[in-house]
Order: C-alpha cells, then structure tokens, then sequence
C-alpha cells in the first residue's frame, strides 16, 4: 500500500485549453498496485489490468468533472471542455474530485472509502471489488479522476471468486484503512431480509443498516455504519460479524472477525 503512494501525478494537461492530457506511466502503474492490493485483501484476484485503448476517454471525464468543479455521471453538454467521449466516459465510470493532490492512487482509496450522503450503496467500492472485474480503464487530472466502472472500456469475466467480499475483510487491517461505511457482498445474494450483527471488545457493537436492497452495482450487497470502532488504539482491536438470513444463496449466515492493528 505505502509503495503505491504517487507524489506527482505528471499531468501534462491544462484546463484553460481543455487539454485532457495524459499522466505518467509511474503513476498508472502504481494506482494499478493500488487496485490490486485492495482487491487482494478481500480475497479477489489481484491481476487487473489497464486497457490503455480508452486512457483518453477517461482522461477527457476526469478533465470535465476538474475544469466544472463538480460531479456528474451526465454533464450537460454546456460543461466546460464538454466532449461525447468524455460524456461517454462519465456515466460508466466511478468519479471523484478533492483536493489539489487527489490524483493516482489515492482516488483509488477515496472509491474504497465512498464517503458522502449519495453513497450509502458503496457503489464504487462495488464496482471496484466486483468479482469478475478483470480490466479498468483510468484517467486523472490533479483533483479528479475517473476509473471505468461498465461499458465498453471494462473486461468482465466469469471466474472463482471467494465465499463472500466484505470490506473491512476478515483478518488483519490497518487502522487507516478501516472507513465509516462496512459492506458484504456475494454475486446475486439477496440482502432484503438479512441481519448484521457485530461484538467488540466491550460487547454488542451499535450499528445502523443503510443499504440492503441496492443493487445493479457490481455485486449484491448489504451495508451498515457501525458506531464507535477503535481505530487509534496501539494495540490490536478485534470485531466479531455475522451476517443472517441471505436468500438466493447456498449459505444464509456468514461469520467473520475483522483485526484492526496500528502499524
């Protein structure tokens, strides 16, 4: 995780031309290790790939979503350095935008963590732990990025995938990578009906549901907010999670333990 930290993204863009620019090929390669070790430690394949075919595309929607300050998965063609594979780009990509230094990587942690009220489903979390994912495309600017969620710039394939992806997964992970928002996925499971249940150190832990039924984002998931996790202790925090009442799935009920360690 630490060696896929990008300083400079080496954009060679400029909004005022509406020039979408490219960013080095360092940086690509270490937002794809990024990819890879997110998807590694929920237990999916870490061989994704990039299709350099459609840089340009997605170069164009992150430009777009910089130059207009804002997000959008349907900009009105009135946007500033508006272009149709841009607009293309933006409604099958997971978008962001942040401060000067949100580029590379770190978008790739911001789509992990899916913050803010419109992204209680975790959509692009979802999108980005898909169990058939085998091909993303990406572009960024300084600020924003866009990395192909459907389409035609994504490679889907029919592969094993795990019992289940939750994130946080089970095991060990670091405190800074543990978000508000907690999430369980399997292919084609029904959530509708099902439960959460988590114990910490001191007991039953409080927790609030927040999606169960949202799908058509990657895989079929449910996801809570818990209250209160220990995310600054110098000493290793264990929670205990069981998932009941799954329909449409072999197993109903699942259990696991997250281990939350300061590195």
């Amino acid at each position: 995780y630490l060696g896929s930290i990008v300083n400079d993204s080496g954009w060679t863009g400029n909004i005022s031309t509406c020039d979408a620019g490219l960013i080095s090929q360092d940086a690509l390669d270490k937002t794809l290790v990024r990819i890879n070790y997110f998807r590694r430690l929920v237990g999916l394949n870490d061989n994704i790939t990039f299709n350099s075919d459609y840089f340009d595309m997605q170069q164009q929607a992150a430009l777009m979503m910089d130059a207009n300050t804002q997000l959008s998965h349907h900009p009105s063609s009135n946007w500033l350095c508006w272009t149709t594979d841009g607009d293309y780009a933006a409604g099958t990509s997971s978008l962001g935008i942040g401060p000067a230094d949100y580029h590379s990587s770190k978008c790739i942690t911001g789509i992990i963590e899916d913050a803010g009220i419109n992204n209680t489903a975790v959509g692009h979390r979802r999108w980005l732990l898909f169990s058939r994912a085998s091909e993303f495309s990406f572009g960024c600017t300084n600020r924003a990025a866009a990395l192909t969620s459907f389409g035609d710039a994504v490679k889907f394939e029919n592969r094993h995938f795990p019992d289940y992806i939750a994130y946080p997964p089970n095991g060990y992970i670091p405190q800074e990578l543990v978000f508000e928002r907690w999430s369980f996925s399997i292919p084609y499971g029904n959530f509708s009906n099902a439960q959460v249940l988590m114990d910490g150190p001191d007991g039953e832990i409080s927790l609030n549901v927040v999606s169960r039924t949202d799908n058509g984002y990657g895989d079929n998931t449910i996801v809570w907010e818990p209250q209160n996790v220990l995310t600054s202790s110098n000493e290793d925090i264990e929670y205990f999670v069981t998932i009941s009442d799954i329909e449409n799935n072999s197993v109903d009920n699942y259990s696991y333990s997250v281990k939350i360690f300061k590195p």
